[in-house]
């Protein structure tokens, strides 16, 4: 008998995810845990009292996924209810979601870090930037 063994090579990418603000934007920090706050109720909220909007390529994107389960604390099946409440936004790539960001008010995007362009600033988390170590949004 004769078994033949046949080995895949899989690459993993560890990659983090960056929430974006238009450039004129006074959300230059944010925390986790205000974040999480905001969307307790629907439509989200920032402690200043204003909306806020949360801009995603797709609901089910590796991005949405680490944002819900990362920040919010729950699976991205939450952000379902806050599509419905107008607190979340979707389209259908980074370049969209940067072209949103850009022009709206109290609008925070997720994109892949390496989508990041001039036309929008990375917003800290809890006082750290994406690839610095600690990063809440880091993901496999």
């Amino acid at each position: 008998m004769t078994v033949i063994l046949a080995a895949a090579s899989i690459t993993c990418y560890a990659k983090d995810v960056a929430l974006v603000v238009a450039k004129n934007s006074k959300l230059t920090t944010l925390q986790s845990s205000s974040l999480a706050k905001a969307f307790k109720a629907l439509p989200a909220k920032l402690e200043s009292g204003g909306d806020v909007v949360i801009v995603v390529k797709a609901l089910n994107a590796p991005e949405a996924q680490v944002f819900a389960s990362k920040v919010l604390g729950q699976s991205h099946e939450v952000l379902n209810d806050a599509v419905a409440k107008r607190s979340v936004i979707v389209v259908g790539s980074d370049a969209e979601v940067i072209r949103i960001v850009a022009s709206t008010p109290n609008a925070i995007g997720i994109i892949d870090v390496y989508s990041i362009t001039g036309a929008v600033s990375v917003a800290k988390v809890d006082g750290k930037l994406p690839l610095e170590p600690g990063y809440l949004l880091h993901y496999n």
